[in-house]
């Protein structure tokens, strides 16, 4: 025995013993109808009669978990690509879902318009996770290209019970000042090493500043001084390790 698809309203009785039999959105009822004049069939509703489930709104539900992850990820940097997507599919998601909740009595109206709503809050807030990404991505490039220098050891040595000093020189050979996140390695003898990080900071075109760090040195070791690495400033100003 089928049941209707759409909302509530008077079908053909599918028992055969009337012309019509109302349907109320879920379930057959005993209110029957011939030439038009209404019934309670006194023989109620058969038990073999199955109700029909309820409406499926899985349009609904997916438009509002998607909206909702739109939402979530809109102003992460990078993840905001896939947030803007996903906000263009919780869109559409949400409009599908509004048509199939007009056919079936506004069952997932409710889901669907809040993921329409979420989407429509996510998809501007993209706009601002782009510009976030643009400043990271600045950020990490200052970072990775400090531009053109000269650096150099000048000193390295132990003075009597103090620890083990290096000193050297930066010098900036571009024509924008700029700020140096420098690697200082001590190697020792056997081959053990300790980093140390210094940072220079607002050096002028054509200008040199010194740097310098020390490490503790335990006996009497024959060592070495040397750059690691030359860096721009640390992204956002992040403290170094």
């Amino acid at each position: 025995m089928s049941t209707p698809l759409g909302p509530a309203g008077w079908h053909p009785d599918p028992v055969g013993r009337y012309e019509y039999r109302y349907y109320n959105g879920t379930q057959w009822t005993a209110d029957v109808s011939v030439g038009g004049q209404r019934f309670v069939d006194p023989a109620g509703v058969p038990t073999w009669m199955p109700a029909q489930a309820a409406p499926r709104r899985g349009l609904a539900v997916a438009s509002f978990v998607v909206g909702l992850v739109a939402l979530a990820g809109a102003l992460v940097p990078f993840v905001f690509v896939v947030a803007a997507v996903a906000a263009v599919v919780a869109i559409v998601f949400a409009v599908l879902g509004l048509r199939a909740a007009k056919r079936h009595g506004g069952h997932g109206r409710g889901f669907a318009i809040t993921g329409l709503v979420l989407s429509a809050i996510a998809l501007p807030m993209c706009l601002i996770g782009f510009a976030f990404t643009r400043a990271v991505l600045r950020e990490i490039d200052e970072y990775a290209d400090p531009g053109p220098y000269t650096v150099e050891v000048t000193r390295c040595e132990v003075s009597g019970t103090a620890p083990l000093l290096m000193e050297g020189t930066i010098r900036n050979d571009d024509t924008v000042v700029h700020t140096y996140t420098i690697d200082l390695e001590f190697v020792f003898e056997g081959g053990d090493s300790e980093l140390q990080t210094v940072s220079v900071r607002d050096v002028p075109p054509g200008g040199t500043e010194t740097f310098r760090s020390t490490a503790l040195v335990f006996g009497d070791l024959q060592t070495q001084c040397r750059i690691a690495n030359v860096w721009g400033p640390p992204p956002f100003d992040l403290p170094q390790q």
